[in-house]
Order: C-alpha cells, then sequence, then structure tokens
C-alpha cells in the first residue's frame, strides 16, 4: 500500500471566526552546555471567544536547543517572545484552534436555543407541607 504524497502548497488551512490568544502559565528551564535558564518547556493557555462564549484549552509545548545567536537570556524574556516561540514551533496549533473553534461553534449555536420541557416527561411535583417542629 503506498501512502499519497500531500503537497504543502495545496493544503488548505482552516477558516477562524474565533479570536484567539495564548497566555503563558509557567516555563520550565534547563542548562544547556554554558547557557543557564534555557526554556524548555512551556505550560499555556489558548483561549478562544465568539459571539459572548469563549473555551480555554491548557497545552504543553516543548521547545528545543536554541542557536547560539537566537539565544534570548532568561532575564530579557517577555511574555510576546515565549508567545512567538509557540506560534512559531508548535505544529499542532492550527488543530488546536480547529477544536476551540468546534466547541464553541456549538455553543454559539446552543445559545440561540431554548431549553424546554419534554412533553412526555414526568411532572416532579414540590411538596408544599411544612416540616413538623
Amino acid at each position: 500500500m503506498t501512502t499519497p504524497v500531500i503537497n504543502p502548497s495545496t493544503v488548505v488551512e482552516p477558516t477562524f471566526t474565533a479570536t484567539f490568544t495564548i497566555k503563558i502559565n509557567s516555563i520550565y528551564t534547563a542548562t544547556i552546555g554554558d547557557r543557564t535558564g534555557v526554556v524548555k518547556q512551556v505550560d499555556w493557555t489558548i483561549s478562544g471567544e465568539e459571539s459572548g462564549q469563549k473555551f480555554d484549552l491548557p497545552q504543553i509545548t516543548n521547545l528545543g536547543d536554541p542557536a547560539v545567536e537566537g539565544f534570548v537570556p532568561l532575564a530579557n524574556l517577555t511574555e510576546a517572545t515565549v508567545i512567538a516561540w509557540i506560534e512559531a514551533t508548535e505544529t499542532r496549533l492550527s488543530g488546536i484552534k480547529a477544536h476551540i473553534q468546534f466547541v464553541i461553534d456549538k455553543e454559539v449555536a446552543k445559545s440561540a436555543l431554548t431549553l424546554t420541557s419534554m412533553p412526555w416527561a414526568p411532572i416532579v411535583e414540590t411538596p408544599t407541607t411544612t416540616p413538623t417542629p
């Protein structure tokens, strides 16, 4: 059995209508050679929001060793820098966003509906007597 070859230029990225934000929750560092404070793992949460509906999904990304010329000392890191690393290296990001969009789409559709009692469901009566002291 042969596996079809997918030409990257023909892959269509999904279109998202939600607004996505990434928040860094924590970072884990290691010493690599003579460099200390090298970020190796990032715990982060991506949030999607649309039409008053919001869904958060925590994630973990492991990072490779940085090139010597691109190394940013720990004291100089900003949240924006780490978010840029995630956006540049996280291969699952499009799939994660697609999952969040799916959940939000369901919640947006559900919010337009009204929960209604089923006509065949039994009516649960609440007792009207007060307990005797």
